[in-house]
């Protein structure tokens, strides 16, 4: 992932999480931000991504399931206030 461009790492982000609305942006460090909107438009941040963690297919599967992972967790949290 460190290697893919911004409309890549959409375009790969996307065809994972088809009821998403993904917009990544690539920080002046080489780090991931990504926004999601979900299929019921909560939107989730995940900021500071280190995008030399993610190698490969491997790497694309293990942050989809913790961008999931967040946006479970998120709402959890809010369901709890």
């Amino acid at each position: 992932m460190d290697t893919m461009s911004k409309s890549e790492l959409e375009a790969v982000l996307s065809s994972r999480l088809p009821q998403c609305s993904i917009v990544c942006s690539i920080n002046a460090d080489s780090s991931l931000s990504v926004e999601v909107i979900g299929p019921d438009k909560q939107q989730f941040m995940i900021a500071n991504i280190d995008r030399t963690q993610y190698h490969g297919v491997s790497g694309t599967n293990r942050l989809v399931r913790e961008i999931l992972e967040e946006m479970v967790m998120s709402r959890q949290s809010s369901n709890l206030t």
